[in-house]
């Protein structure tokens, strides 16, 4: 049994981001912990599994009990033997680059004899047919499959509870649903599961508890039919499955792909050929996992120059220095593209006669104005994304470029984006949007590329043997 009791959590100069949190979760229990970005629910998950007093160095009172044993002066180490995590960003999770050492990598920290880790392996393949990931590089999977690798390590580990924060957040609907199917069998097999998520139409048939936090308090239990009925009244994401809506292919005749051709590493290929895009128009980039979308991005803002392209803008040439000066970008890990002490500095860098106003009418629009003078990497994921949103925003750029921008993002957040980026779009300028949110391209594309009709297969793909990685 875990219990949390009178739980309350604080970080810089003792913001309280929780506040008396008492929650008491049976053995075998499957909880969902829902709401808006910086509501709380990732610091729930990192007070149960002990990062946000051991790691983030939060301030804390009341306790978290595992079995009546307070984690409380434990190294996490110790915390680790009981509970697992699997992270939004599978990247966090992995200390090999080979993906059955990765599996392996708990057993052996823990003292377990090689029969004991063979048998934890077959047994682990029975529950999830996952063979076809063994003896890979990490860096060659893709990220739904780097995500199912999370969550059989976190199994073949032997931890009774298994706490997830935004599991779903970068997969498309495959892996969304083999990541339930993995789901239900750890909670058939007696496996507690804690999930924040804000993608909640694959779980409510699998929580047994689905409870609202708002403001760092657990604000209120949901029924199944209140998620039904007033999910959107709640601030959260659709309940059911949201359909893509038929979208035109292009639109317009400003940018055009004369030729785009990339050579990945297991021999596939990526072609597309006399493909226009148009001024003032937003374009949403669509495909599962590992079919390119993150290497068009690469190729199309000139920060990969391995394949071979021949891009034009209003009949001329668009070398890789242009497309780079030309170019804005929202990664897809904005970890990676935060570099300022503040909010409002990370927004101002880099842009030229950046107006207070317009920079207020950012801030304002994407609720980060109490946030300005916060550190980025203290926020929330949610958050995180939003100052990389709004750091494009205040640039005038020709082409721009999001990668999976609503990623860990509550509904009311996704509206704001799309708002934004449907104000942001003019006659001077062409947005792209890869995503796996069809209820975000729903909002916001005016038209769709499916990047899996140009994917070419391996077998198919014999003519070129040049492979860029």
């Amino acid at each position: 049994m875990l219990t949390l009791e009178n739980l309350s959590l604080f970080y810089e100069q003792d913001k309280k981001v929780l506040d008396d949190i008492n929650l008491i979760v049976a053995d075998g229990e499957c909880v969902l912990l829902t709401g808006e970005s910086g509501s709380g629910k990732s610091s729930i998950i990192n007070s149960i599994n002990g990062l946000a007093f051991e790691y983030e160095n939060a301030k804390f009172s009341g306790s978290v009990k595992v079995n009546n044993k307070d984690l409380k002066g434990m190294e996490l180490y110790e915390i680790s033997l009981m509970i697992s995590s699997v992270f939004q960003n599978p990247k966090t999770h992995f200390f090999n680059v080979d993906t059955t050492l990765e599996l392996l990598f708990y057993l052996e920290n823990i003292g377990l004899s090689k029969q004991e880790m063979e048998n934890r392996m077959e047994y682990m393949l029975k529950l999830f047919p996952i063979k076809h990931l063994l003896g890979r590089s990490i860096f060659d999977l893709s990220g739904g499959e780097k995500q199912i690798l999370c969550v059989a390590a976190c199994y073949i580990s032997g931890c009774k509870i298994i706490v997830l924060d935004e599991p779903s957040s970068n997969l498309d609907d495959k892996y969304i649903d083999i990541l339930k199917e993995m789901l239900q069998i750890l909670k058939n097999k007696g496996i507690t599961l804690i999930i924040a998520e804000h993608r909640i139409y694959y779980l409510t048939d699998l929580a047994d508890r689905i409870i609202l936090v708002r403001k760092g308090e657990l604000f209120k239990e949901l029924t199944k039919d209140e998620l039904l009925n007033s999910e959107k009244q709640l601030g959260l994401r659709s309940a059911i499955k949201t359909v893509l809506k038929a979208q035109n292919k292009s639109v317009g005749n400003d940018l055009n792909i004369k030729k785009l051709e990339y050579n990945f590493k297991d021999g596939s290929g990526l072609k597309i050929e006399d493909i226009s895009f148009g001024l003032g128009n937003i374009y949403g980039i669509i495909g599962k996992n590992g079919c390119g979308k993150s290497t068009f991005i690469r190729v199309m803002t000139g920060l990969d120059d391995k394949g071979k392209s021949e891009i034009t803008f209003d009949g001329k040439i668009l070398n890789k220095k242009d497309r780079l000066k030309n170019s804005s970008l929202v990664m897809q890990d904005v970890n990676h593209q935060l570099f300022t002490d503040s909010v409002e500095e990370e927004i101002k860098l880099g842009v030229k006669d950046l107006s207070q106003d317009r920079l207020d009418k950012v801030l304002f629009g994407l609720e980060l104005t109490e946030l300005k003078d916060r550190h980025p990497m203290s926020l929330s994921g949610g958050q995180k994304q939003r100052v990389a949103i709004a750091s494009v925003l205040c640039k005038n750029s020709r082409f721009i470029f999001f990668d999976e921008p609503t990623s860990g993002m509550d509904y009311k957040n996704m509206i704001r984006i799309s708002k934004l980026i449907k104000e942001m779009s003019t006659k001077d300028n062409i947005i792209f949007i890869v995503s796996h949110d069809n209820e975000f391209l729903n909002e916001t594309a005016d038209s769709i590329l499916c990047l899996e009709e140009f994917k070419i297969p391996a077998s198919k793909n014999e003519s070129n043997r040049i492979i860029y990685y």
